[in-house]
């Protein structure tokens, strides 16, 4: 058993392909391919199933993977101090959120607990389709989206086939967003049917419509709004909103700071459900140490509200 054996199992186990393991390691698949089936016949065992659908770890591979996994943990670690570099899962995060404000704070206040020389941190707003691949792919470690009582079935489908866990933060009574000059903009509560009289802004595009993919809260099924407007970043959602009557719905939380003084949220006052916001991975991969803490930051705020 070398240490290059070692290398090339927990690299094809995060990327969950060999070629991709290729690629991030410079080495033939064909190198890796051979070292992995000289370690399999020296240990007696089988580490990896390989079928169409691709390359998986078998119950032997995931016992062998939880042997080998602190030796190469403190392989690293020499590294690290000799050569002063951490570029590693300790201090690398990538995060795809659908497009929520409170996801930019706990992003934010996530940096400013960070103290390292060397790091590597992504934060991508984006589709739920599009996060959701981006997890699937690993080039996410987290993704935030928010399912309902209407997309649950569908969504749970989805994370089965990418192979994916949603985990609950909490459940939200839908807001309406408009401009605080809007004319319901007096109102405590507004009926889902006051919305039918103004432009309904929209996270998405025409021809992507998915009501399981959707980012606006779950409305009534016989609300057909006759104005529609399509958008696909949260800048020009507010600009939209504080200059105009649209207006859209949401989860309401709207941290100071991070979002358009001109838009205020509104609880509706006859929601057909609520909104459950969570946070999605990878099945069977394990959480590194800054994705556990950029969690505990994104609860602490989601708390509050």
């Amino acid at each position: 058993m070398t240490l290059s054996q070692l290398e090339y199992i927990m690299e094809i186990y995060h990327y969950g392909s060999m070629n991709k393991a290729s690629q991030h390691l410079f080495v033939s698949q064909s190198a890796i391919s051979t070292a992995i089936r000289e370690l399999e016949e020296e240990m007696g065992i089988t580490i990896f199933s390989r079928s169409n659908r691709g390359i998986t770890l078998t119950e032997e591979g995931q016992e062998f993977l939880t042997k080998i996994r602190p030796i190469w943990e403190q392989c690293k670690e020499v590294h690290r101090f000799y050569t002063k570099k951490e570029f590693d899962q300790n201090n690398s995060l990538s995060i795809s959120t659908q497009r929520y404000p409170f996801c930019t704070k706990a992003f934010v206040e996530f940096l400013q607990k960070q103290d390292m020389a060397h790091f590597r941190f992504g934060f991508k707003e984006c589709p739920m389709g599009k996060v959701l691949d981006e997890v699937q792919s690993g080039k996410s470690d987290l993704g935030i989206i928010f399912l309902s009582e209407m997309t649950e079935a569908a969504l749970y489908r989805q994370f089965s086939s990418k192979k994916l866990e949603f985990h609950e933060l909490k459940r939200i009574r839908p807001h309406v967003f408009l401009s605080k000059t809007h004319p319901l903009a007096q109102k405590t509560e507004i009926p889902q049917e006051d919305l039918l009289a103004y432009p309904y802004v929209v996270f998405t595009k025409k021809d992507e419509i998915s009501l399981n993919f959707s980012e606006e809260a779950n409305l009534q099924q016989n609300l057909d709004f006759p104005q529609i407007i399509y958008i696909n970043d949260r800048a020009t959602f507010y600009n939209i909103v504080a200059h105009t009557n649209a207006l859209s719905t949401g989860s309401g939380v709207l941290p100071e700071g991070y979002c358009d003084q001109r838009v205020c949220a509104i609880p509706l006052s006859d929601p057909a459900e609520d909104m459950c916001i969570g946070w999605i991975k990878k099945k069977e991969a394990p959480l590194s140490l800054k994705a556990l803490e950029f969690i505990e930051i994104l609860e602490q705020i989601i708390q509050t509200y």
